[in-house]
């Protein structure tokens, strides 16, 4: 089955502002993104007032939308939220994950191991991957909202990693915690499901913009 094009418009679109292709504060020009995106004006409007909800867009009323800007103060309340929520989930996951949870985690790690090697350093991947990862990781928590502030936590912290020039981390890296954190939603262990998860959002590049922003202000202040 195909993707409509306002989820193909919503998929680009939300990687070009993830990226900082389109850098905080910029207006969305909807004639030219129509003819980027190859799309027509109705579809780009949905695609537009998705991102919008998970904070990605904000309106600037009659001369219409804009990427959303990104303070230091909004990188660290960011962090703190998503750090929070996620430790939360992977306990959850431990205790209600099922046979079919495991079997796509399990078949997630052999993608991995199968791609790694060829696909290492490829930016698109790299973030699908971490992307996919935590989204199994909240399906598997039996919680139907989880994957919904999920979504809008995740595009902002990466888009803050390239606003903030602050390197990702690649799969290859975080492969063990991957590994290890799964290991524990399979023990159905939800102490130790939700420290790996600390400990993948410890030493992950958001809490390093995190870090960061609070530097940056206190020069400023």
């Amino acid at each position: 089955m195909s993707k409509r094009k306002s989820d193909e418009a919503y998929g680009e679109l939300r990687r070009r502002i993830m990226l900082a292709e389109l850098p905080p504060n910029s207006l969305l020009d909807e004639k030219t993104l129509q003819q980027s995106l190859d799309c027509g004006r109705t579809p780009l409007r949905e695609a537009i007032l998705r991102l919008a909800q998970e904070g990605l867009v904000t309106s600037m009323g009659r001369r219409g939308y804009a990427v959303a800007g990104a303070t230091p103060e909004d990188l660290q309340r960011g962090y703190e939220l998503r750090r929070e929520l996620e430790c939360f989930i992977a306990g959850l996951a431990a205790e209600r994950r099922t046979p079919q949870d495991m079997d796509r985690l399990d078949a997630f790690l052999a993608k991995i191991e199968a791609e790694m090697e060829s696909c290492e350093g490829n930016v698109a991947w790299e973030l699908a991957i971490d992307e996919e990862f935590h989204s199994l990781i909240a399906r598997a928590s039996g919680n139907q909202f989880a994957q919904r502030y999920l979504d809008s936590l995740y595009g902002l912290s990466v888009r803050s990693l390239y606003v903030s020039q602050v390197p990702i981390t690649f799969v290859r890296e975080e492969f063990d915690t991957y590994r290890l954190l799964i290991d524990a939603v399979r023990r159905r262990d939800s102490a130790a499901a939700r420290a790996a998860m600390t400990a993948h959002l410890t030493v992950s590049p958001i809490k390093a913009i995190a870090q960061k922003g609070l530097r940056d202000k206190a020069r400023v202040s």
